[in-house]
């Protein structure tokens, strides 16, 4: 004995023009159907909304502390770059003006090319450019200083976190040789004589009183391009951002 189904499948061709299929079938698609849907989403984002605030007013200061003071303090009708990796991630967790245009470098599934672009960017554009950058991306890139081009008034936000801190949030991370050389790729370089070295002025900041005070300088100086490099814990970053998370729900 057979057991199943079977289906006799008829094919209709009809030959319509897109604006004649829409004007047919539109007033079958008039009833209105009462939803509280749109209203939970804005309840519930006006709830994480609470939450993020209230989670940022705890923290110490580490790479999400960073981008909440620095998004606040970039000038209106700029245009701001992201390199790939934590600084989109982490930028995309914050209200950016609308003024500001946004834009980040993919580059070939990974770093490289974010400051080339960043420069080439600011050279295009009659805009004050900043580019927001990681330690790994700035650090693979950074002969795309090497040209005599770059507008005066070019920013570099650069987060120094001692190295590719996106891994420290995956799980199964351990801190061991392998994670830290391979993964994380740990150094303790700074960007002070790459800026020496390509003519830039450079300054540092390590907490939120400094990182307030240099940034109200660095956006102030337009005699010639700029880098802001920012220090953040290694060893915290991690746990701030998966508590984050947490704290959301």
């Amino acid at each position: 004995m057979e057991w199943g189904v079977k289906l006799h499948i008829e094919q209709h061709i009809f030959n319509f023009t897109p604006n004649e299929f829409f004007s047919q079938i539109l007033p079958f698609t008039n009833k209105t159907v009462a939803s509280t849907y749109f209203q939970k989403g804005q309840d519930l984002k006006k709830i994480r909304k609470a939450k993020h605030q209230k989670y940022l007013d705890k923290i110490p200061f580490s790479d999400l502390k960073a981008f909440e003071i620095l998004l606040q303090k970039l000038p209106k009708n700029s245009m701001l770059q992201l390199s790939n990796s934590s600084a989109v991630r982490y930028a995309q967790l914050f209200d950016i003006d609308p003024s500001i245009s946004v834009y980040s470098n993919r580059g070939t599934s990974g770093i490289d090319g974010s400051t080339s672009t960043a420069v080439g960017a600011a050279v295009a554009s009659a805009k004050q450019t900043t580019l927001i950058t990681g330690d790994i991306g700035f650090l693979y890139d950074s002969n795309g200083l090497w040209n005599n081009y770059i507008p005066k008034n070019f920013k570099i936000i650069l987060i120094n976190n001692g190295g590719g801190g996106i891994f420290r949030i995956l799980p199964g991370h351990q801190e061991n040789k392998v994670f830290n050389t391979f993964f994380e790729t740990s150094h303790c370089l700074t960007a002070e004589h790459l800026a020496k070295m390509y003519e830039l002025e450079y300054s540092i900041a390590s907490d939120e009183k400094s990182l307030e005070n240099a940034l109200s300088k660095v956006f102030v100086q337009n005699e010639k391009p700029s880098i802001l490099e920012v220090f953040t814990p290694t060893k915290q970053n991690d746990k701030i951002l998966l508590q984050y998370f947490k704290e959301l729900v």
